[in-house]
């Protein structure tokens, strides 16, 4: 978009005439482009909802469109208001070259919701198992780094679970590939429902998952959950009408005790998975234990 309306070094200074839906869309979708910079957006409606999203990010909003016009020059106006008179307006101020309106702007509109749908999509699949539809093993690492930086803030206690399904192999090796995927969807709903909503789960790969159980108290609340974690998975499940079992084994690593970076909590909880596994499975354990 070139024009009278380019700024130095290329950066396009944009107005936004709108801030429903369509304005809604372009902020999110231009709020960290470095090429645009979004000098105002102006609505009637105080209570337009990317007026919102416009102040937490240090946006100029308008409810007069003359002092918006007038305050963002020079600048492209997009009018998303559906308004020709607007339009007119605008062009008069800023030039005909300087305004998308009307059909352009509906058009616009509607290319950069779909845009804003696909993005949102990609980040979705990008962060997520496509199978149990849990975080992977990207948006685990950020949620426990997360974790870690709230826990040392608030000298807070956590743990991170690592869990492996006993048996899984023999049931996919015996009743196939489908009923190996059934039994991973299945066995992430049990784990989930064993956790509050603050917590995350995790599929790794293959037939491990982790988990983060934020704010816990030694010997207490952590131990009651890991139980029931391996009590729920250890009930018998129906994949494709046929009747199988597994069992799980955990291991469990506690913040600050048994490590203060995620690779060390990892590698704790991964280790004491292991010696749930070399203690007879269905069973979680401890590192030192």
């Amino acid at each position: 978009m070139k024009g009278k309306s380019q700024a130095v070094q290329g950066v396009q200074r944009i107005l936004v005439v709108g801030a429903g839906r369509g304005g809604t869309a372009m902020l999110d979708l231009f709020l960290d482009d470095p090429l645009i910079e979004i000098v105002g957006i102006i609505d009637a409606d105080p209570e337009a909802p990317a007026l919102a999203i416009a102040k937490k990010n240090n946006i100029r909003a308008f409810s007069d469109l003359a002092e918006a016009v007038e305050a963002s020059k020079p600048c492209l106006a997009f009018n998303l208001t559906g308004n020709e008179g607007v339009t007119t307006y605008v062009e008069s101020q800023l030039g005909n070259g300087n305004v998308i309106g009307g059909f352009q702007a509906r058009f616009i509109w509607k290319l950069l919701t779909r845009l804003k749908h696909t993005n949102e999509q990609l980040a979705h699949l990008a962060h997520h198992d496509a199978l149990t539809t849990l975080p992977n093993r990207i948006l685990f690492y950020d949620r426990l780094n997360q974790a870690i930086t709230r826990a040392r803030r608030e000298q807070e206690l956590f743990a991170v679970l690592y869990l492996d399904l006993d048996g899984f192999k023999n049931v996919n090796d015996t009743f196939g590939h489908d009923s190996g995927d059934a039994l991973l969807r299945e066995s992430a709903k049990r784990i989930m429902s064993c956790v509050r909503n603050s917590d995350t789960v995790a599929r790794m790969g293959g037939d491990e998952f982790t988990v983060i159980l934020c704010n816990v108290k030694k010997n207490k609340s952590k131990d009651r959950v890991v139980k029931k974690i391996v009590e729920t998975i250890a009930q018998p499940f129906v994949l494709n009408g046929k009747d199988c079992s597994v069992s799980v084994s955990i291991g469990v690593a506690l913040y600050p005790d048994d490590g203060e970076t995620a690779e060390q909590l990892v590698k704790i909880s991964d280790a004491a998975m292991y010696l749930a596994k070399h203690s007879g499975k269905n069973c979680y354990r401890f590192v030192g234990e």
